[in-house]
């Protein structure tokens, strides 16, 4: 197993081309070429071109400590192999990007340069904002203020909803925007996202808990909760 910070001169271009090494069992690569873009959703992408290895890194992770950037080579470049991610470096990676300083950067150059579609909250068939006023009176005492509202750009069956703590947004997916769609469904959802105001991600070391025991316990109280996830269930 590599030991952490065996390498702290090397560059980038370096890393990367020794892990590669590593992973393709000593086959070498051409050429590794390192971009920095200001990506918002992602660290960093690679792909190769004949025998050139293109990386293209976010300049969050371009600066990053050498160890984190080699964490990244392992998996991104394991991923290209489709290949497991060593543990270690998965959970060096994350601990990193779990430190309150490092997502308080993400957080304000997601705000900076995100940008975020939000439709409005009404949509052909149902309302959400009579819903979220009537869901905050009966479960949150009308105490939660309110976020943007708003329906997805495209019918999504696997992602009903989310909310973008960002952008203090919740966002419901437009396939529940159809008659033959009852209000319940559509209150569970934006209820179950109203949630995630009331209870932030955790975070603790590597680990990101997004649905706490708290969290659980609360989606419990919802009227109707199990119709509610039977409408759903046959989406």
């Amino acid at each position: 197993m590599q030991v952490l910070g065996d390498y702290p001169t090397e560059s980038t271009e370096q890393i990367f081309a020794r892990v590669y090494s590593d992973i393709a069992r000593g086959k070498s690569v051409g050429a590794v070429v390192c971009i920095v873009r200001p990506y918002v959703n992602t660290m960093g992408k690679i792909h190769l071109k004949g025998d050139d290895l293109e990386v293209r890194l976010s300049e969050l992770i371009a600066g990053a400590p050498g160890t984190v950037r080699e964490a990244l080579a392992w998996i991104l470049i394991s991923k290209l192999f489709r290949r497991q991610v060593p543990q270690h470096w998965l959970l060096h990676y994350r601990r990193y990007m779990n430190r309150r300083e490092v997502r308080r950067t993400h957080q304000v150059v997601r705000q900076l340069r995100g940008r975020k579609y939000v439709s409005g909250p009404s949509g052909d068939h149902h309302d959400l904002d009579p819903l979220f006023d009537a869901i905050n009176l009966k479960y949150f005492g009308g105490l939660m203020q309110k976020p943007q509202l708003g329906w997805s750009r495209k019918p999504s069956r696997w992602l009903l909803g989310h909310f973008d703590s960002v952008h203090n947004a919740i966002i419901i997916s437009r396939i529940l925007d159809q008659e033959n769609i009852p209000s319940l469904a559509v209150e569970y959802v934006l209820y179950h996202e109203m949630l995630h105001l009331k209870h932030p991600v955790e975070h603790k070391g590597s680990r990101r808990c997004v649905h706490s025991r708290e969290f659980h316990l609360d989606e419990k109280l919802f009227d109707g909760l199990k119709e509610a996830k039977a409408i759903l269930k046959h989406l």
